[in-house]
C-alpha cells in the first residue's frame, strides 16, 4: 500500500464532499456572493455537483490504486488526519441534512391576502 497515494485519494474525496455540501446547502449564498442571477445560481449548482462527483470519483480511483500498489520505500505518511477530516465532513453533511429537514416551514399567506411591494 502506498500511503501517499491513498492520502491523495482521500483528499480528493474530501474536496468532492466540500463541493457537494457547498452547492447543496449554501447555493443561494454562493450565488449572491458571486453576483450571479437565478440562471447563474442554477448553473453554479450544476457545476458544483459535476465538480463534486468528478473529484469524489477520481479520489476513489486514486485511493484504490494506492491500496493495490506494492509498498515502496517512502517516508512515513500519516493517514489518520486525512481519515478524520473525511469522517468529520461526513458528520457535518448529515448534521446539515438533518437541520434542513427539521427547519420550520415558512408562513404562507392566508387566502385573499397579497404582498405589497
Amino acid at each position: 500500500m502506498r500511503k501517499k497515494t491513498v492520502r491523495s485519494g482521500l483528499r480528493l474525496i474530501a474536496a468532492g464532499m466540500l463541493c457537494l455540501m457547498a452547492v447543496t446547502f449554501f447555493s443561494s449564498e454562493l450565488a449572491g456572493l458571486l453576483f450571479l442571477g437565478i440562471d447563474g445560481g442554477a448553473r453554479l449548482t450544476l457545476l458544483g455537483f459535476l465538480a463534486g462527483g468528478a473529484c469524489g470519483g477520481c479520489g476513489v480511483l486514486v485511493a484504490a490504486a494506492g491500496l493495490l500498489q506494492s509498498d515502496s520505500k517512502e517516508a512515513r505518511v500519516r493517514l489518520l488526519p486525512t481519515v478524520m477530516l473525511l469522517f468529520s465532513l461526513v458528520t457535518i453533511f448529515f448534521i446539515l441534512t438533518y437541520n434542513s429537514i427539521q427547519a420550520p416551514p415558512t408562513k404562507s399567506l392566508p387566502p385573499g391576502e397579497s404582498v405589497n411591494i
